[in-house]
């Protein structure tokens, strides 16, 4: 499953009660010139802040995965029916590069056989950032999005300065989020989210042992009594404890709608789909809030 300059279709209303949603289609036009315009602009922001940062080499580059994988997270959301979105994300600028060697440790899953050859893949934690900047591209409209700010100037640098020019909605918090910590978030006036997504989002210490009641107890001043917890994180196991929901009913309709556009990765063979299923249902985790 690479990206392709094909008409996409996304979800932009939730599943309603007979198991029907509906989409529209962002037009291959449009995807090349939003594709250019990301492409541009974190050359730009590299270039005008002399920035060290490899996000792109010979096997990789992250505008491709950013626009291959964030919609399929998009449509997952979208197909839920949340309203209200927080997203928590964690860019650290310290990690100065995005591509990294598909014999790490951390990589977790098989290489499909299309990339066999390829030394490199973008982190998938990196691309995960770029959801808020996906949803303002593409026009997901069904549901808010505000995205949490940190103080920190290691957790901004490029990565604020992206959202910003795409108007992503932000909103400040006292400190970047890790899961253990407790975090205050200033949000407009009446606002209550009913989800928290978190991107990327790391143990405050490795030694920690936390279940998602923790996570839970930060946010529940911000968020409607019964407000879920989609923990977005590419790793070989969860960070938290706890039962998550079961993906399939959501994500077999991503992949559903992957197969409506997209001839390429319809013709797959099985293994390799397995091994894309995999890693989308690997790095989901939505904890229910009732």
């Amino acid at each position: 499953m690479n990206y392709r300059q094909r008409n996409e279709l996304i979800v932009t209303t939730p599943r309603s009660p007979t198991d029907t949603s509906i989409g529209k289609y962002i037009h291959k036009e449009k995807k090349q010139t939003e594709w250019g315009r990301l492409n541009y602009t974190i050359g730009g922001e590299v270039r005008q802040n002399d920035l060290v940062l490899r996000w792109k080499d010979y096997w990789s580059h992250t505008v491709n995965d950013v626009f291959n994988y964030c919609p399929m997270f998009l449509n997952y959301l979208a197909i839920k029916g949340y309203k209200k979105i927080l997203f928590v994300g964690h860019y650290n600028a310290a990690q100065t590069t995005w591509t990294i060697n598909r014999k790490m440790d951390r990589v977790v899953h098989r290489t499909p056989s299309y990339h066999s050859l390829d030394e490199t893949m973008v982190d998938p934690n990196i691309w995960l950032q770029f959801l808020p900047i996906v949803r303002m591209a593409y026009g997901y409209i069904d549901f808010e999005m505000h995205t949490v700010s940190p103080p920190e100037s290691r957790h901004r640098k490029v990565m604020n300065a992206l959202y910003k020019r795409y108007n992503v909605d932000l909103v400040n918090s006292d400190k970047q989020y890790k899961k253990g910590r407790d975090v205050q978030i200033t949000t407009p006036p009446d606002t209550q989210y009913d989800c928290v997504v978190l991107a990327g989002v790391p143990k405050d210490r490795d030694d920690l042992d936390i279940s998602h009641h923790h996570i839970r107890s930060a946010f529940a001043g911000v968020c409607t009594s019964d407000f879920d917890i989609v923990d977005f994180y590419y790793s070989a196991l969860p960070l938290q404890t706890g039962v998550a929901e079961d993906n399939a009913y959501y994500l077999n309709e991503v992949f559903a709608l992957r197969n409506v556009w997209d001839q390429r990765f319809r013709d797959e063979n099985p293994e390799d789909k397995a091994i894309q299923y995999a890693i989308l249902n690997d790095s989901i985790h939505c904890y229910k809030g009732s």
